[in-house]
């Protein structure tokens, strides 16, 4: 979607009245900004691009990615979220690498660890290379 419509506080408040609900919910944000959790994880977190790159691919494991998990204080432990980072806005391939972060949280079995039941995706505003598509 177009930047500047309110698709982070839109994903930002129905990840809290999800939360506030019963759901145990993670919001991953999805953009290069990095300000999708901001509001309901109070301020700016680092991102899993940023330490991806900082350590390398390969170093990358369970434990070092939970520390990238964040709760958002007040709920009760039922909702948490993430950020992938990206490159800087208009240079490079946001689509690619949201799939890295989306790739180290599927293959060390987040969802399952920490028993989400509801997963929130904010989407990147705009993509160079392409890299997510609409139906």
């Amino acid at each position: 979607g177009k930047g500047g419509i309110g698709k982070s506080t839109t994903s930002s408040n129905l990840s809290a009245a999800l939360a506030l609900s019963g759901e145990k919910v993670y919001q991953v944000g999805c953009g290069p900004k990095r300000d999708s959790i901001s509001t309901i994880c109070r301020g700016l977190k680092p991102v899993i691009l940023g330490v991806v790159r900082k350590r390398g691919r390969k170093q990358m494991n369970p434990e070092i990615l939970k520390e990238l998990i964040y709760e958002a204080p007040g709920f009760d432990s039922r909702l948490y979220g993430s950020e992938c980072g990206g490159p800087t806005p208009g240079k490079g391939c946001a689509g690619y690498g949201v799939d890295i972060a989306l790739e180290f949280i599927e293959d060390f079995n987040v969802v399952e660890e920490f028993g989400f039941t509801t997963i929130i995706y904010d989407v990147l505003d705009d993509t160079v290379c392409g890299g997510f598509a609409m139906p």
